[in-house]
C-alpha cells in the first residue's frame, strides 16, 4: 500500500526542524512587515535568518549522506514571493526621485535564494551513487 502524503507541503519527512522553524519565522517576519514595522519584524527575520543560515548547509551536507526532505520548495516559494513583492513594494519618497524597495523583499529573496543554492549540493552524492 502506497503512503499517503499531503497534498501540499513546503517541507517533506526528514527536513531538519531548525529549517522548518526558521522557514516559519521568516515567512511571518515578511507578512507583518506592514503592520508591525521594519524594527520589530527584523528583530524576527534575523532569528529566522540565522536558522535557515545554520540548518541549510546542515541539510544538504547531510542530504549528502542519504538523508531525505531538503525544503527546495520552500526556496522556490521564497524566491517567487519575493520577486513578485518586488514589482508590488516600489515606493518613491517624493515624484522624481529614485525609485526604491521596501527592505522586506531583499531580505525574502536572500532567504529564498540561500535555500536554493544548497539544493544541488544535496542531491550530488544520491546523483553519484545512482550512476
Amino acid at each position: 500500500m502506497a503512503e499517503k502524503k499531503p497534498a501540499f507541503t513546503f517541507t517533506d519527512a526528514g527536513c531538519r526542524t531548525d529549517v522548518r522553524l526558521g522557514g516559519l519565522i521568516v515567512l511571518v517576519a515578511v507578512f507583518l512587515w506592514l503592520w508591525k514595522g521594519p524594527e520589530t519584524c527584523s528583530k524576527v527575520f534575523v532569528v529566522g535568518a540565522v536558522l535557515l543560515l545554520w540548518g541549510i548547509p546542515w541539510q544538504a551536507l547531510q542530504g549528502r549522506a542519504g538523508r531525505p526532505g531538503y525544503p527546495w520548495k520552500l526556496g522556490l516559494g521564497m524566491t517567487g514571493l519575493g520577486l513578485g513583492m518586488l514589482l508590488d513594494l516600489r515606493y518613491q519618497e517624493a515624484v522624481g526621485q529614485a525609485v526604491k524597495v521596501q527592505d522586506v523583499v531583499p531580505m525574502l529573496l536572500a532567504m529564498g535564494l540561500w535555500v536554493l543554492a544548497w539544493w544541488p549540493v544535496s542531491r550530488l552524492r544520491r546523483a553519484e551513487a545512482a550512476a
